[in-house]
């Protein structure tokens, strides 16, 4: 199972990959745009001009000057070979005008040129101006396969080629290739393109501000609500986000998982000051009354009201005794405390348990009898068990319960007895009594901190800490601590300890 913190990372990448995916349109959708568009001005354009799409009229659109060059490769290639095996075929007219009309039908036209004079022109219209631009014979700057570009007067792509006729006159054969016919108005198509361009730009940035408004800027607006309303004190509502994507819910999750474990960390601070509170008023309470005792009891030795020395003895045990109970409470609220702020250090041993509650119940038995209250131990552990524990604090957990079994007994004959039961991994130890008891509703609470049931037990005294101790004891002893009580019957506490296994044995 995947922890918090690679899931977060994990949603993090995924954020951030969406947040790169979505910005692809911004830069496909232009290119696409400016295709499409030059696609459709070349479609438009090759119409017009009345040129079939399948004779490479798009192509002529894009790389007119490639595509020209290509269109009069091979007859270029044919006259190349004339000037080699027959160069005086460039005298025959009509030779001359079968090449021209081919030509024509590539939008081009021929120059024948000898000793500097020109004998041939494939044009109707002037080409004077054309040809004082022609480069002389033997001229090596042009590539001869790629022609040479002639930009004024007019636009013509010029394939060269020299050849001397057979009387030594020197030739020359020109193919003028017209681009003003392919080249459409180059101002209007970069109008056409840009405007083309510019309405994809407008539709992209509005689907990608609507789209980053879902996924991102409407969730984190609603998250800031929500966090206002927690600065405002206001932790009863989630946050609920309808749109954004899987990392953004999860966050919004994430953000509500907090929301209720802040809100159950105040409501647990609300209820631990309360119980601060009531731990004082109920410790004033338990301390004002053998104080209250204490005084008058003072005063009616000081007032002579003993006047007998078996009074005054008695007066003195009676004080003696509530200085005791004084003495119980602020020891019980000074280890609480020590407990609850976890600085009590334990001393965790291996004891053997049947040895060990053979001492406490000899030294239980004994201080029961003397409240004149009957006892019973029953062990059903092997020999030899032995447990993990802290001798001094689960001995502090024994008098304790022992200790409210004696307090809040109201029977003519008070009873309370120990079992040990084992098992296979714990032990068991029940301390039963057959006093008050505690009813259905109270049960579930009595190990909560300055609880006491009813007035009744409240009038027993005490400051309610004991068996809140005696839970933080066992859970530090990794056991369990529970209660079964019915009124007038009486209680049970239950508590479990940890064995000692033997590896050997595979336990």
């Amino acid at each position: 199972m995947k922890s918090k913190a690679t899931k977060g990372a994990e949603n993090e990448m995924k954020a951030v990959n969406k947040v790169r995916l979505i910005y692809l349109p911004a830069i496909i959708l232009p290119i696409f745009a400016m295709v499409v568009s030059i696609a459709a001005l070349s479609v438009g354009y090759v119409r017009i001009n009345n040129t079939d799409l399948s004779a490479g009229g798009f192509e002529r659109f894009v790389n007119p000057l490639m595509t020209m060059n290509n269109s009069t490769k091979e007859i270029y290639r044919e006259l190349e070979k004339k000037t080699m095996v027959d160069p005086d075929v460039f005298k025959d007219r009509r030779y001359l005008d079968k090449i021209n009309q081919k030509l024509s039908q590539k939008d081009s036209f021929l120059l024948v040129r000898k000793n500097g004079v020109m004998i041939y022109r494939g044009s109707n219209s002037s080409t004077e101006k054309l040809e004082e631009k022609l480069p002389g014979y033997g001229n090596k700057d042009s590539d001869q396969d790629r022609g040479f570009y002639v930009s004024k007067p007019g636009n013509y792509l010029v394939k060269q080629q020299d050849f001397k006729f057979l009387d030594g006159g020197r030739g020359s054969v020109f193919i003028m290739t017209d681009l003003n016919v392919i080249l459409p108005h180059y101002r209007n198509i970069i109008i056409q393109v840009f405007f083309a361009v510019l309405g994809v730009l407008i539709l992209t940035s509005t689907f990608l501000s609507w789209f980053m408004y879902r996924e991102f800027v409407g969730p984190i607006r609603q998250l800031k609500a929500g966090a206002e309303r927690i600065k405002d004190g206001n932790l009863d509502n989630d946050v609920v986000i309808k749109s954004g994507g899987e990392e953004i819910r999860e966050l919004c999750d994430s953000f509500n998982e907090m929301r209720a474990e802040l809100k159950d960390s105040i409501d647990a601070r609300m209820v631990y000051e309360k119980q601060n509170r009531d731990l004082i008023s109920n410790i004033s309470h338990d301390l004002k009354t053998p104080i209250t005792a204490i005084k008058g009891y003072v005063e009616g030795i000081m007032d002579g009201v003993a006047d007998t020395p078996e009074k005054i003895d008695r007066y003195i045990k009676t004080i003696y005794n509530k200085a005791n109970d004084m003495d119980v409470l602020i020891n019980e609220l000074s280890l609480y405390s020590k407990i609850d702020s976890n600085i009590i250090p334990y001393n965790f041993e291996k004891i053997d348990i049947n040895a060990y509650f053979k001492d406490c119940v000899d030294e239980i038995g004994a201080d029961l009898e003397q409240k004149g209250m009957m006892f019973s131990y029953r062990n059903y552990c092997s020999s030899n068990v032995m447990v993990t524990a802290d001798p001094e604090q689960l001995k502090r957990v024994i008098n304790n319960i022992i200790s409210n079994a004696c307090k809040y007994n109201n029977k003519a004959k008070g009873k309370v007895s120990i079992t040990l039961t084992e098992f296979d991994r714990k032990v068991q130890v029940e301390i039963k009594d057959n006093g008050m008891g505690i009813s259905k509703e109270d049960l579930p609470h009595i190990f909560r901190r300055t609880y006491r049931a009813d007035m009744s037990r409240n009038s027993a005294g005490g400051s309610g800490l004991g068996l809140s101790i005696c839970k933080k004891i066992i859970e530090e002893h990794g056991g369990e601590i529970w209660a079964e009580s019915k009124l007038r019957v009486g209680t049970t506490i239950f508590f479990t300890l940890n064995k000692v296994l033997d590896k050997s044995k595979g336990a």
